[in-house]
């Protein structure tokens, strides 16, 4: 491994963050059906994580440690950072398309993943329309995109895969998604870049390397992939470390200030720091302007019609026997394409191709039961609101 991830210390607790993801992601997913509140899904998945990896390495009482990443749930068209508001909320109805991402991290060291669930009353259904088209896209995009971590392998060459795979289901991979590397304390780090192809912005000429730690987003849309602005305003923000100025106004410096002394440098939620507290509220503008403050945009897919998006992420180890799967895979959804993929084909023998799962592991009992959300009986008019 390479010398920032070396000590076995430094190992364990990317394991314990892979481990409490992976659960998490499970318990928020079985949960993810018609009726339930997007809100009260995220929110069942930052407690969750927050209790979890409250759980785990005690004896360490003063590391940091929680939500690397609020836990998004985006429906549909939307493609990523939707965590609403109580009055921006919506209602899963029967066969919307549930994007969840988890994010965790123990002294710093992160793990992510998403999935991808079709929100249903009837689980023995199968999902046959475009809607599996994506769904089975952006699965195997992502089987593909791990077995390619490997030494020796380049991001080029990762990049390529994934646009074949999304090709092959009349798919496109949607903007905006990244894989990257990441270390301690950092989300996005050297080696960064675009899942999507972009002629005008090619993907770092170099190879994976032993020892490197990456999350694989393979985020893959119905439509163009062209992402644009939703109507939500943005709920997440993280600060800009590295940036400095003098705010002007007090109400952004009494924000700015409760910021720093509450948030380290990953993401959060601007609801858990200002909350109702109006005065707080409105120091969020100025911080902005002066990019002391980076909001994480809501994002939908630009085309006209009907779109579905589908996520599939996962935290990936770059061993030197090969690529190491961190976080857990759930199982697919219960959806059949009329697409195959050949096993003869370059996309059949990469995925042919060997990718281990780290033994990852088992979480203690919680002290405290976190309560799952409860969906409603009926959907109510929110259920239609139009998610763009």
């Amino acid at each position: 491994m390479s010398s920032s991830n070396s000590n076995n210390n430094i190992d364990t607790k990317y394991y314990s963050s892979s481990a409490i993801v992976s659960e998490v992601l499970a318990l928020v997913q079985g949960v993810a059906v018609p009726g339930m509140s997007v809100g009260a899904l995220c929110s069942y998945g930052d407690v969750l994580v927050e209790a979890y990896t409250q759980s785990v390495h005690r004896k360490e009482q003063t590391i940091e440690r929680g939500v690397s990443v609020p836990t998004t749930v985006s429906v549909n068209r939307i493609i990523q950072n939707h965590s609403p508001a109580p009055n921006d909320d919506y209602v899963l109805s029967e066969g919307d398309v549930v994007k969840i991402e988890i994010g965790a991290h123990i002294d710093g060291f992160v793990a992510s993943a998403a999935h991808t669930v079709v929100a249903t009353s009837v689980p023995s259904a199968t999902v046959t329309d475009r809607r599996a088209d994506v769904v089975s896209a952006a699965y195997y995009a992502s089987e593909v995109a791990a077995r390619m971590v490997r030494p020796g392998q380049s991001p080029r060459s990762l990049v390529k895969a994934v646009g074949l795979v999304a090709s092959g289901f009349g798919c496109t991979v949607a903007e905006d998604t990244y894989t990257c590397q990441i270390d301690r304390f950092v989300l996005a780090g050297q080696t960064t870049f675009a899942t999507r192809f972009n002629p005008d912005l090619f993907a770092p000429d170099v190879t994976f390397e032993t020892g490197e730690v990456y999350t694989v987003d393979c985020t893959l849309s119905t439509g163009d992939g062209v992402a644009r602005a939703s109507d939500h305003d943005p709920s997440i923000y993280q600060r800009d470390v590295n940036r400095q100025y003098s705010l002007k106004l007090r109400t952004s410096r009494a924000l700015f200030s409760e910021v720093c002394k509450t948030r380290s440098v990953f993401p959060f939620l601007m609801r858990s720091v200002a909350g109702d507290n109006q005065t707080l509220r409105a120091g969020v503008s100025e911080c902005v302007r002066s990019q002391l403050l980076v909001p994480f945009a809501v994002t939908v897919d630009k085309s006209a019609g009907d779109v579905f998006v589908a996520q599939f992420k996962l935290t990936v180890l770059c061993n030197y026997t090969g690529p190491v799967r961190l976080t857990r895979q759930p199982q697919m959804p219960s959806v059949r394409s009329a697409t195959a993929i050949p096993s003869e084909s370059e996309i059949g023998q990469i995925l042919a191709l060997d990718c281990a799962h780290a033994e990852l592991p088992e979480l203690p009992r919680l002290k405290t039961r976190v309560n799952a959300p409860v969906a409603q009986r009926v959907a109510g008019a929110s259920a239609a609101m139009d998610l763009s």
